[in-house]
């Protein structure tokens, strides 16, 4: 079995390019403040839930009222990219930050087969990359943040790095 990892620049419009900007970029997009723990260590970071993970789910799937406007970026990816979609199982924007820690901690989306979709949609410091691990915690990829592009792969162990200055964000999806 091949494991995938495809990266793509050139699949939103500038239309599209120039919504997010303006979605991202007013005092109406909220981000709320979450963390991950690991050794009752906090790492912070701001999110705001597109789409529900499946298991928080009862009778709405969706979480936002962007939901449609950013479920239509992983639509313009995986039709560019000949990428099925039969389920989508979380979206989420997360903006990450320097707050003294080098790295987020190692960890899969889920514990079941699936495909992430990241899209970085700010230019952010170059060395807050994201890397992707074999199951026995080697690096097989590092990915360099570029603004607009989209990275997709397969369920695997990975990390990023915060950047130094500044702050990233991203949409993250996750679907098979």
């Amino acid at each position: 079995m091949t494991f995938l990892i495809k990266q793509s620049k050139n699949f939103l419009s500038k239309n599209k390019k120039k919504q997010i900007e303006e979605v991202l970029n007013t005092v109406s997009f909220p981000l709320y403040m979450a963390q991950s723990f690991k050794d009752s260590f906090e790492y912070p970071y701001l999110t705001h839930v597109i789409l529900k993970r499946t298991e928080d789910r009862k009778d709405d799937n969706c979480s936002s009222i962007y939901a449609d406007f950013f479920l239509d970026m992983l639509k313009s990816f995986c039709v560019k990219n000949k990428i099925k979609v039969n389920n989508v199982f979380r979206v989420a924007v997360n903006m990450t930050f320097n707050f003294g820690v080098k790295k987020s901690i190692v960890h899969e989306d889920h514990n079941f087969d699936h495909k992430q979709l990241i899209i970085y949609l700010n230019d952010c410091d170059q060395n807050s990359k994201t890397i992707l691990l074999n199951n026995k915690n080697k690096v097989i990829k590092e990915i360099t943040p570029e603004k607009y592009k989209g990275v997709v792969f397969d369920k695997c162990p990975h990390y990023m790095i915060y950047p130094k200055t500044g702050y990233r964000v991203i949409v993250v999806y996750t679907f098979d």
